[in-house]
């Protein structure tokens, strides 16, 4: 039996049976939800009985059961059960005596009419009033609340909510002050902020749950330079070698655990592996100690014995030809290998720990043929190819050879930009868009849907951090961010990406041009070469995305893995790929416990030295804002940062886009941005690719913009130079 959430109840007759003991918290703390069977009338013993049966064994569900093992509860958890009587709440929803985000002190309610099963099934975007202890409004946001839940002749039923209700606040400021007093009775009792659902009904407030608020950390201790003094120091990048360090920085903003580290950095290691061969050993740019803790080094090459054969190497990777015809069989044997093990039966411990260290192999493999048969080779031909380009137009770059190029991330971005074009052909529609949830979407819109899987079906394994294999969600793991995604190109009424017709139309003028400049014998050669480097990134962006499939496929089988182990699947983040498979060999992991434990009380010792060697690394001398150019021209616009993808929704047409890193997924804001500044990457990061081919200005490897400017500040991004001039804002004051 699933646990039922109580959504609007009051208490019945004196005689009400209660399994257990009395109702508390810690019940809610230990299960998803708590068990509530309404009833306007006792039920028999018979059927008591069975109520009592159901609602235990609900407590040993698969979902209860994974969820105390993340919040680490033990083993000794008690259920109690209340038969309450059900009443048709006008209004309802959540309140959090503290902010879940642990960021203010501020109470939080959503609000939204009927019953609060829309609300905390997200079935609709509520009201959200943030309010001081006191419960005075400091801020209120109307929500859509397109429809209500109301109680139908059988069951519950969608109802629509008018207009006018819709633009209306739910709650009055009297009655936020009248919750807010509730709630912080309710905190009082049990001691610390509480996640309380409520319901108002005839003008009175019922509290129909309350259990601890999970999300907030506890472990915000401040570090200083004494508790980094065993760890690995760290000196700022000068030269070239910054711009490395932030290239490398873009694709990594989050410490690794011990886990993705050996997963999701086999990826990096390939370069390492294909320089070794060439006689260059090189330094691991993410070392990590046995506490999990990662540092993050500025490399260091140094050669061996190969060095002499590094000639030969550099004379197979211009071997277009030969290239190209081991890309595709490793391509092709590589996705072969991937189906195979989606179809691999994982009936026991041992076999999912198998398939894990396959899968570690694979991802490798993967990775090593996308380095040594497309990056490589593509940087060693794209000299000499820009070096023509350059002749005919100083503005050219290879990028504009990837024109009518048929590629993952480009067939994404187009395919997007038809389904945007055909929400914005309806109203009403775009505004359920915009404010509705992937699955009601998908339920209510049955030719959106079809798009949607249509979509998904091809690319729903993009991933939002796509060098960290377990920490990462895909599309397919997460729809609503591939929503939030969407929603920045259907703002955006105005951009169109060109059709892949367009565009390839654009590449054969530029190549007709090219032969008149060079004429027919060396108008031959660039051909070729242009040809192979296509194919290159072609490849590139398989390969990319095809490792992201493995990541998504490595998920699953660490659930799998969890579930059979009975353990949380973030405990075993902290495990090491060898640690895992001895686990998964020996089906238990009783003697890693202890290291696990400790690896968990190093995390935010990982994580505070991880963004001090992010900012020793990038620190300058001068609070000015330079960095590289990564696309020319100038720009001037209202600074929006944006600090992950849950924040796509920020940016406003024509503001300059400042974050930390991007990635793929970042993609549409380019469309809506005038600029881009970012703290990492480099000339051939993905920002500066994007924004070249869109065509603003942008500054990469500034290192300190998201610290140094503030949302609203006017500024200048002088994207040739590598500038970032402040006009007017917090830094002008």
């Amino acid at each position: 039996m699933i646990p039922l959430r109580a959504t609007a109840s009051i208490f019945s007759e004196k005689s009400v049976a209660v399994m257990l003991l009395a109702l508390s918290a810690t019940c809610f703390a230990i299960m998803p939800g708590p068990v509530a069977i309404s009833s306007t009338s006792l039920p028999d013993t018979f059927f008591r009985m069975r109520l009592y049966i159901a609602s235990y064994a609900s407590l040993w569900g698969d979902r209860a059961v994974s969820y105390r093992k993340t919040q680490g509860y033990d083993g000794k958890v008690s259920l109690a059960v209340v038969i309450q009587q059900m009443i048709e709440s006008e209004s309802a929803g959540v309140v959090f005596t503290k902010d879940p985000s642990g960021l203010t002190d501020d109470m939080v309610i959503n609000a939204s009419y009927g019953l609060g099963e829309a609300v905390v099934s997200g079935m609709v975007s509520p009201d959200e009033y943030r309010c001081d202890r006191r419960g005075d409004v400091k801020k209120a946001v109307i929500g859509s609340k397109e429809i209500k839940i109301v109680y139908g002749e059988s069951g519950t039923e969608k109802v629509s909510v008018s207009d006018d209700m819709r633009s209306a606040q739910v709650l009055s400021a009297d009655m936020i002050k009248r919750l807010a007093d509730s709630a912080l009775e309710v905190e009082e009792h049990y001691g610390h902020p509480m996640d309380i659902e409520w319901a108002v009904t005839g003008g009175n407030i019922y509290i129909l749950q309350a259990r601890n608020i999970t999300t907030i950390r506890n472990d915000a201790k401040t570090f200083t330079d004494k508790d980094f003094e065993s760890l690995p120091r760290v000196k700022p990048a000068k030269g070239k070698m910054r711009e490395s360090v932030m290239f490398n920085m873009e694709k990594l903003p989050k410490p690794y655990f011990p886990l993705d580290h050996d997963f999701g950095d086999n990826v990096g290691r390939q370069k390492q592996r294909l320089l070794s061969e060439a006689g260059i050993d090189m330094k691991e740019m993410t070392p990590i100690d046995d506490n999990g803790i990662s540092s993050f080094g500025i490399g260091g090459f140094s050669p061996n014995m190969k060095v002499f054969g590094i000639p030969a190497v550099i004379k197979a990777m211009k071997d277009d030809k030969s290239n190209i015809r081991h890309a595709e069989e490793a391509l092709k044997d590589c996705k072969k290998r991937l189906d195979d093990e989606k179809d691999m039966p994982l009936e026991d411990i041992q076999s999912v720990g198998a398939a894990l260290e396959r899968m570690k192999a694979l991802i490798g493999d993967t990775a090593y043929a996308r380095f040594r048969y497309a990056i490589f080779p593509q940087v060693i031909e794209n000299i000499s190819l820009e070096k023509q380009l350059k002749k005919l137009d100083k503005s050219l770059s290879s990028l504009d050879l990837m024109e009518g190029l048929s590629y993952v991330t480009a067939d994404i971005n187009r395919d997007m930009s038809d389904i945007a074009d055909f929400i914005r052909s309806d109203k009403t529609m775009t505004e359920r868009v915009m404010k509705t949830s992937f699955a009601e979407l998908a339920e209510t819109e049955p030719e959106l849907k079809e798009r949607f899987d249509a979509f998904m079906k091809k690319y729903g394994s993009r991933t939002d951090l796509n060098c960290y294999c377990f920490i990462s969600k895909s599309w397919n793991d997460d729809p609503d961010r591939f929503l939030g995604t969407l929603r920045t190109l259907v703002r955006n009424e105005s951009f169109r990406i060109p059709q892949k017709e367009e565009s390839k139309a654009k590449f054969l003028g530029m190549m007709q041009k090219m032969h008149g400049l060079l004429g027919d014998k060396k108008y031959d050669s660039f051909r070729n070469k242009v040809k192979a480097v296509r194919y290159y990134h072609y490849f590139r962006e398989a390969t990319q995305y095809l490792w992201e499939s493995e990541f998504e496929h490595c998920r699953k089988l660490l659930c799998r893995c969890a579930e059979l182990l009975g353990m949380g699947y973030n405990d075993l983040l902290y495990l090491f790929a060898d640690e895992l498979a001895a686990v998964c060999r020996q089906g238990m992991a009783d003697e890693y416990i202890g290291l696990i434990e400790k690896r968990k009380e190093k995390r935010p010792l990982a994580e505070a030295y991880w963004s001090r060697c992010m900012e020793l690394s990038l620190s300058s001398d001068s609070d000015r804002i330079t960095g590289v150019s990564g696309s020319a021209g100038k720009a001037a616009g209202k600074v929006c940062i944006v600090s992950s993808p849950a924040e796509f929704d920020k940016l406003e047409q024509g503001e300059v886009l400042v974050c930390t890193y991007t990635d793929p997924e970042w993609t549409p804001l380019f469309t809506l941005a005038s600029a881009v500044v970012v703290d990492t990457g480099g000339t051939l990061s993905h920002a500066a690719i994007v924004a070249r081919e869109y065509k603003i200005p942008a500054v990469l490897a500034t290192g300190n913009a998201t610290k140094l400017l503030h949302d609203g500040d006017m500024v200048i991004v002088d994207g040739t130079n590598g500038r970032v001039s402040v006009t007017s804002g917090h830094r002008t004051k």
